[in-house]
């Protein structure tokens, strides 16, 4: 609804046309822990600042001792509650059966009736609370930020797992509409069996980067490259091998997924390399790199073909030794071409910005029926 415009007059002896104001749209952020650098205390953040907009933070205590006979509690003044929870009893975190725990955490829900929920996380409250926020404010729309390292935990990504612990994630993921960081998670998701009309793809909330030039375009062109498996390294072995025959080789310094985080070695290079041949980027490190001003050189198709513009963001074709090190000898050849590219990459949204685009977002999924699950599956 259009707010009224302000300064705006009506004929007294009229009767008012003002309409009652909207409700405001009640947000109910959930994490594992309270992290004032991560993404959910900052969408909180961010909406106290925004009008017709009531934001709340859930999380676990993560060791902070709740007041005696209490386990929510609000030890901070800016809308975090803090509950005494334990992690999940299996290895994956994925179920919380403190009876008590779960009794309280209803009875809030009941009380406050959030109508937007958006978790970053199943721990630690399991998906139990995904269940409890179904049957107690069926009206609310769950939204679930499936960050990569949340993806490999639940088993969309990495290893199979057994039916057993496939059903359930399954079973309530389905009851969520899922905010992918990019379109390379698309094809596990699907294959894990949620539904495509499910899938939005929505990055989280930017962090605000600090600046970071490129390295001097010295003797050596360092470039950062990412293998997700033992066939994409043996590219960069085969590639490394070619360019070693050169006087002056550039260096490819060969990352770990594993390994978090990943900005230093990203900000230490001149470019990204993502060598999956099917241009997929499922820890969304092209974003990365393009907010911190390195180009990106990765595949001519898949998902990365509707992020990375050629000419602009990096470079894109084949994924093959031979193709990786004649362009990598030619830019090292011609650095002043990697400083070009760097120039015309676009800036990050804002925080601001991409603040706004997450509320637009919780108003358009709130305005569509679609986004309950049918009442049979509750």
């Amino acid at each position: 609804m259009d707010p009224l415009r302000k300064g705006s007059t009506l004929d007294q002896d009229s009767p008012s046309l003002a309409a009652p104001s909207a409700p405001p749209l009640r947000l109910l952020v959930v994490a594992a822990r309270r992290d004032p650098e991560a993404a959910p205390l900052r969408i909180v953040a961010a909406a106290a600042e925004e009008a017709g907009i009531e934001a709340r933070l859930l999380c676990g205590a993560d060791g902070m001792a709740p007041p005696p006979g209490m386990r929510l509690f609000q030890p901070f003044p800016d809308g975090s509650f803090l509950a005494e929870a334990e992690p999940g009893f299996d290895a994956a975190e994925h179920s919380q059966r403190d009876a008590d725990l779960l009794r309280r955490l209803g009875a809030w829900l009941v009380e406050w009736s959030p109508n937007i929920i958006h978790l970053h996380d199943i721990a630690p409250f399991g998906l139990e609370f995904i269940a409890l926020a179904r049957r107690l404010v069926p009206e609310a729309r769950i939204l679930l930020s499936l960050r990569p390292e949340l993806a490999a935990r639940l088993g969309l990504t990495g290893p199979a797992r057994g039916f057993l612990e496939v059903a359930p994630l399954r079973r309530f993921l389905a009851e969520a509409t899922l905010l992918l960081p990019c379109e390379s998670m698309i094809a596990a998701c699907l294959e894990f069996g949620l539904e495509a009309g499910r899938l939005l793809v929505h990055p989280t909330l930017p962090r605000v980067l600090p600046e970071s030039p490129l390295p001097p375009l010295g003797r050596f062109l360092v470039i950062a490259a990412y293998p997700a498996n033992a066939e994409q390294r043996a590219l960069l072995t085969a590639t490394e091998a070619l360019l070693a025959r050169h006087p002056n080789p550039p260096l490819l310094q060969i990352g770990d997924l594993a390994a978090i985080p990943r900005q230093a070695p990203i900000e230490a290079a001149h470019l990204l390399l993502l060598p999956d041949p099917e241009g997929a980027d499922p820890e969304n490190l092209s974003r990365l790199a393009l907010a911190l001003g390195r180009p990106v050189i990765c595949a001519a198709r898949g998902a990365l073909t509707r992020q990375i513009q050629a000419g602009r963001d990096g470079w894109l074709g084949p994924m093959n030794p031979t193709a990786l090190a004649d362009l990598l000898l030619g830019l090292a050849e011609a650095p002043e071409q990697v400083a070009a590219m760097a120039a015309t990459i676009l800036p990050p949204p804002s925080p601001a910005e991409g603040a706004a685009s997450l509320f637009a977002l919780y108003r358009e999924v709130l305005a569509d029926p679609a986004r309950v699950a049918p009442p049979e599956r509750i």
